[in-house]
């Protein structure tokens, strides 16, 4: 049995650079609840990750799906003409439930960067997967710097699970480093998406946000489905539980994407659990997966955001005003209630909690937010209303730009309208009217169940 892997592992010298947002991770060593064997930390001089996922495959099989994670910190990196280069080896093998071997295979793989700064605080993700038959069995990866002679172990014992061909069934879930749409079939691409595995189970502050990824299979007949998320400590009490969602079915099987913010929690071992239930015939599937909490790595208070501090009162202001899409009511009631320099503390440690890397200087995320806000201010400016503050500014600033947009011209008896697409969290669609012909798009449905919805949007526009 040879392996059948995405990232190609058999080419004994392939050179691979990883895009700045393919990196973005952080590896304390996760803890998992009594008997969870699917994520571990090596063993040894070298240390990485490794975690595991079952999904549906060809009849009676099982598409088992293998992630490794490996920080750029535990590799040596030696100049190698302009740049940097280093060179690791991987040995795997996978045995049954009785010891015997089913498949071993190995592969080098060079590493190069173009400075010390590219690798800092970050690792290099892999993914290969394998067609098993139902059944329980261990992996073993052995990795090896040939440069230091560094060498690490990770073993998981693992089930390939048995998918129902006619009952509704989940698959397990797998985390992500991020999730985009990816239409050029790329390392990590599936069924639409580009899934960057992270192997590393445990987030906190330096690493809040946790992405999952799901597939569901055999939904019966109908137009939607509903989805249930929550997250539970050890205890399986929930100590968040999210909003559900009705999701547009596009057939007998559907992908789901998500994330959920989990870097304020306490130091702490948690599941996220995911439910899903067809509405036509009102069965049930789940599925869920230990990750674990580190609680607060610095004291908030010790944190002085100095671009806030430097800020006019008028400018301060209006930078609150456009973050009034990730506000919550307590936000907003906390901050009426504070002076502007109490304001700029609190706002201070509210950007502090959204950053990917708080120990390094710049804060992507916020980053990230205002050039959606400059994005909207330039596109969709309506009368004396700033871009941000429309319908399309909006949407665009909570879900970035769109994917597809099918813009229609007004025509006879019927308004000029839009149809934004997003392939995220299954695919999320927005259409906006110009209801009063002043160029002023307002959005009259959504497949989002937070945003406004009107089954009647095509008598709203008068289309047919």
């Amino acid at each position: 049995m040879r392996f059948i892997s995405i990232a190609g592992p058999r080419r004994k010298a392939q050179w691979f650079v990883l895009p700045f947002f393919l990196l973005l991770c952080y590896w304390p060593r996760p803890e998992a609840f009594a008997g969870d064997k699917t994520a571990g930390q090596s063993q040894g001089g070298l240390q990485f990750y490794l975690d595991t996922a079952s999904f549906r495959g060809a009849p009676g099989k099982t598409r088992q799906e293998f992630y490794c994670q490996i920080p750029f910190a535990q590799l040596a990196f030696r100049q190698a003409g302009q740049g940097l280069q280093s060179e690791f080896k991987a040995s795997v093998t996978i045995a049954d439930s009785a010891g015997e071997v089913l498949a071993r295979d190995e592969w080098s793989r060079l590493v190069s960067a173009k400075s010390p700064e590219e690798t800092a605080g970050r690792s290099l993700p892999n993914q290969f997967d394998l067609m098993l038959a139902p059944g329980h069995y261990t992996i073993s990866l052995t990795l090896t710097d040939r440069h230091a002679q560094k060498q690490g172990v990770a073993a998981l014992r693992f089930r390939a699970r048995n998918f129902s061909e006619e009952n509704l069934a989940v698959s397990d879930l797998q985390f992500a480093g991020s999730i985009r749409a990816d239409t050029a079939q790329g390392q990590f691409a599936k069924n639409g998406l580009q899934v960057v595995p992270q192997a590393n189970t445990t987030f906190g502050p330096a690493m809040p946000l946790l992405y999952f990824y799901f597939e569901v299979y055999n939904l019966a007949a109908a137009d939607s489905y509903e989805v249930h998320y929550a997250v539970k400590d050890s205890r399986g009490k929930i100590v968040r539980a999210l909003p559900g969602k009705l999701a547009r079915q596009p057939g007998r099987s559907s992908v789901e994407v998500g994330g959920v913010h989990v870097g304020a929690l306490p130091d702490s071992i948690n599941r996220l659990t995911v439910e899903v239930k067809d509405r036509a015939t009102g069965a049930v599937a789940s599925a869920e997966k230990v990750f674990h909490c580190r609680g607060k790595a610095l004291p908030e208070e010790a944190f002085v955001d100095a671009e806030l501090e430097s800020m006019s009162e008028k400018d301060f202001q209006q930078h609150v005003e456009q973050m009034r899409y990730l506000l919550q009511d307590e936000d907003r009631s906390t901050l009426k209630s504070l002076a502007i320099p109490a304001q700029k503390k609190y706002v201070s440690r509210l950007w502090r909690r959204l950053d990917p890397q708080p120990e390094t200087p710049p804060n992507e995320f916020r980053e990230e937010y205002f050039k959606r806000v400059r994005y909207a201010d330039e596109r969709f400016n309506a009368g004396f209303s700033p871009g941000w503050k429309t319908d399309r500014g909006r949407i665009a600033i909570k879900f970035g730009i769109p994917n597809e947009v099918e813009r229609h011209p007004a025509q006879q008896n019927a308004r000029p309208y839009e149809v934004w697409i997003y392939y995220q969290e299954g695919r999320k669609q927005f259409i906006f009217a110009d209801l009063e012909y002043f160029g002023k798009y307002e959005l009259i449905y959504s497949s989002d169940e937070r945003e406004l919805t009107r089954p009647d949007w095509k008598t709203i526009i008068g289309a047919h």
